[in-house]
């Protein structure tokens, strides 16, 4: 019979006609091997268990003459391959014959001359004749991704193969659709294929391999407690990754009573070794149904030629319909949403979504609670480096954002985190190697004396902590701030965040210090001016002493601001004078923003009690820290004690340590200096063209460009302007008139010409 077009030969050649008596003896001869043999099944083969005098047990595979010899030597070249790179797996070892080789030459009763291999017996019973045990399907899924995997540096001229069995074209089967048994599926069968015509160019833009093919509950062997065997290599080929899982998958559920349990865990079990990719996840569920439809069609067309081997040729057809009749009437859409949530893949495409300022106006109880960055807010859907791109389609140059402060979804801190996670993450209770590296790197990189650590989750907790252990070692209970400063939002630092309320709302035990602006003149105000500052903030106190006096290295929150050196060691002595500690908050000033040093209290020459970080440590990671001395930690914990579930996890301190990695490999501190110097120069050129009063400053990459009432035009207004060119920068400083430009450490040169060219427009 002439195999039917898109048909392989040995899907049409009959099996080889070689019985118990040829067998042994090609046995004897060829490998020197007395043995006992029976035969196994197979749908276009012989297969034989030769048990050796020994005791050893082998299988005798004689190959269909349809298989082309080059794919008999691309399998067992994949067997080597596998127990290569994967020695634990548990496939087969080929034995070679007496003449060296792999493969041999038997002739079969009617004169056909087959392919034949001699290999190791896997334990275990047949996957698809046992009643599955409850661990099957995370084993199963373990297994198959291990396999692509040990296959993913595999090669071959020869994978490269049309196998009628393969998901991707079942469309070309379309003929045996009218020979199904049942007339009623015949029409839903045809739909259903017309569904499958757009599989191949979809699996093609995927990851493809030279892969098994054929990873199925015939072809894996279970022992007690896991499986001990995968076998068969005989329809390698080269195909979609997905396409490879959809198969597997396909085999399992055809024998599950709840599909959607057993997908769950085979799926979890393959991604903790291969994660996919979402792409892949969106077609799963379309490549199980298609094998599933093929497996249908191929027994329509096959069972009656081969009335004798009707049951194997049937085997599929009953747990194939029930799949079928299970997804196949869900719309494609809810089937790969199902998937996705499935997969851990459903939140990752983001799509503009016309309701969704409402929505969250309902459950965020509107924009005064949780406020919006712009007039018009911005949806945004991705970011990458320097870059944030809106649902509207449109790219903007983020010149604001210092949370990732190595840029957006850096590669290191993303595969840092990815591979964390799937590995381990645990609280700091129990000892790991993650939160004591990270902390003997900061504590290295601080002033001496500055020798513990604590790790928390946001820059408001550290700052709280610094205040309860401040409060505890000096016995007082005052607080105090920038006249306009801002350093976290629990109940207690919020206290101290004098930005965030009326004067007249001030707590009693807060008093504020005047931020270092400079005069009309330029003058920067003294070291005497800042000890008299502090002075006059601790008689502000109603009832209260000064504990702890926070400041935030560049003065943010007041506008961006350059202090000297003397006025800050002013405020430090002052404070210690009086008996009060001294808190650097490096949450925005922080990991080389400045320029000259990882910490901005170094350019000053401060000797912190405290220092704080924050947002940028994690990029974009919920981890902080606070770094204080050892005396200070002892007094504290005599009387109390802190823990935070989540600070110090392995998985933020993996984010964070790879942060200082691409901070270093990438020399961000002095590349900071010298594009914020570019960035600075540009624009102090082009702020005349505004107003001959507006006012740069700032140092490294944050800088403030103050717009005067007398400009006629405000910072928000200014901010909004440079959104619609592509920029996104924030505001801040009294009342809101400064441009606030403080964006990822990765900027360039080009950056920089990017962002003036957009500023000069205004």
């Amino acid at each position: 019979m002439e195999p039917a077009a898109g048909q392989t030969p040995s899907m049409i050649e009959d099996p080889p006609e070689v019985g118990l008596a040829a067998a042994t003896e090609l046995l004897r001869s060829a490998y020197g091997i007395t043995a006992e043999l029976r035969m196994l099944r197979s749908e276009r083969d012989r297969n034989f268990l030769a048990v050796a005098g020994d005791g050893r047990e082998l299988v005798l595979k004689i190959s269909n003459t349809g298989d082309d010899p080059a794919q008999i030597a691309m399998e067992s070249a994949a067997m080597r391959h596998v127990e290569m790179t994967d020695p634990g797996l548990p496939i087969p070892r080929l034995l070679t014959a007496l003449d060296g080789s792999s493969v041999v030459l038997a002739e079969a009763e009617d004169g056909r001359r087959h392919l034949t291999r001699l290999m190791t017996v896997m334990p275990g019973q047949v996957g698809d004749l046992v009643r599955l045990p409850s661990w099957f399907a995370a084993s199963f899924g373990t297994i198959c991704a291990r396999l692509v995997k040990a296959l993913q540096g595999f090669g071959d001229p020869a994978a490269h193969r049309r196998l009628d069995w393969d998901p991707r074209i079942v469309s070309s089967l379309r003929p045996y659709a009218e020979r199904l048994p049942e007339e009623r599926r015949r029409a839903p069968m045809q739909k259903l294929l017309d569904r499958f015509e757009s599989l191949p160019a979809a699996t093609g833009r995927l990851p493809g391999f030279v892969l098994h093919g054929d990873v199925t509950l015939s072809n894996v062997l279970l022992g007690a407690d896991g499986i001990d065997g995968v076998i068969d290599f005989g329809d390698m080929h080269h195909t979609a990754r997905v396409a490879d899982l959809a198969i597997s998958l396909a085999s399992l559920l055809r024998e599950s009573d709840d599909l959607w349990p057993a997908a769950r865990e085979f799926l979890d079990a393959y991604q903790r070794v291969l994660p996919l990719e979402p792409e892949e996840v969106e077609l799963i569920g379309e490549l199980v149904l298609a094998r599933c439809a093929a497996s249908t069609l191929i027994s329509a067309w096959r069972a009656p030629l081969y009335p004798g081997n009707e049951e194997y040729l049937t085997s599929l057809v009953a747990g194939s319909w029930n799949v079928l009749d299970s997804w196949a009437d869900l719309d494609p859409r809810e089937l790969a949403d199902r998937f996705h949530r499935i997969c851990g893949t459903s939140r990752v495409a983001v799509t503009g979504d016309a309701g969704l300022l409402g929505r969250r106006d309902l459950v965020f109880g509107g924009r005064t609670l949780s406020p919006l960055f712009y007039r018009r807010p911005l949806q945004v859907v991705r970011a990458e480096g320097a870059w944030i791109e809106g649902a509207d389609g449109k790219r903007y140059l983020d010149a604001y954002n210092n949370v990732p402060v190595v840029g957006h979804a850096h590669p290191a801190v993303v595969q840092a985190i990815a591979r964390q996670s799937a590995v381990l993450n645990v609280h700091s209770r129990y000892l790991h190697p993650h939160a004591i590296e990270l902390a003997e790197r900061l504590t290295a990189s601080m002033s001496d004396g500055l020798d513990t650590c604590v790790f928390m989750n946001s820059g408001s907790e550290a700052n709280d902590l610094a205040w309860r252990m401040a409060r505890i070692v000096t016995g007082r209970s005052g607080a105090m701030a920038a006249d306009l400063a801002y350093h976290g939002v629990s109940e207690a630092t919020t206290a101290f965040s004098t930005n965030t309320y009326p004067s007249s709302a001030r707590p009693a035990h807060v008093g504020t210090f005047e931020a270092p602006r400079t005069d009309a003149d330029g003058r920067q105000p003294t070291e005497e001016d800042a000890r008299q500052r502090v002075r006059a903030g601790r008689s502000e106190m109603r009832g209260h002493d000064v504990a702890l006096l926070a400041v935030d290295s560049v003065f943010s929150s007041a506008g961006i601001l350059t202090p000297t050196g003397e006025f800050m060691r002013g405020l430090q002595d002052e404070v210690r004078a009086a008996g009060g500690l001294f808190l650097a908050d490096e949450v925005q000033a922080g990991f080389g923003r400045g320029g000259r040093h990882l910490w901005r209290f170094e350019d000053y020459g401060l000797t912190p009690d405290f220092v704080t970080l924050g947002k940028p440590m994690g990029n974009g990671h919920p981890v902080a820290a606070l770094i204080t001395r050892r005396e200070i930690a002892a007094q504290f914990a005599d009387v109390d004690e802190f823990f935070s579930t989540f600070g110090g996890n392995p998985v933020s301190c993996v984010a964070a340590n790879t942060v200082l990695d691409v901070i270093e490999e990438s020399d961000l501190v002095a590349r900071s200096g010298e594009v914020g110097a570019q960035l600075a120069a540009g624009l102090a050129e082009l702020a005349p063209s505004i107003h001959p009063a507006v006012r740069v400053r700032g140092q490294g990459l944050m800088v403030g460009v103050e717009i005067p009432d007398e400009a006629g035009v405000t910072a928000a207004d200014l901010a909004e302007r440079l959104r619609d060119l592509g920029v996104l920068v924030g505001t801040t400083g009294p009342g809101g008139q400064v441009l606030k430009v403080r964006p990822p450490l990765i900027w360039q040169t080009q950056h920089v010409e990017i962002f003036l060219k957009a500023f000069a427009l205004l």
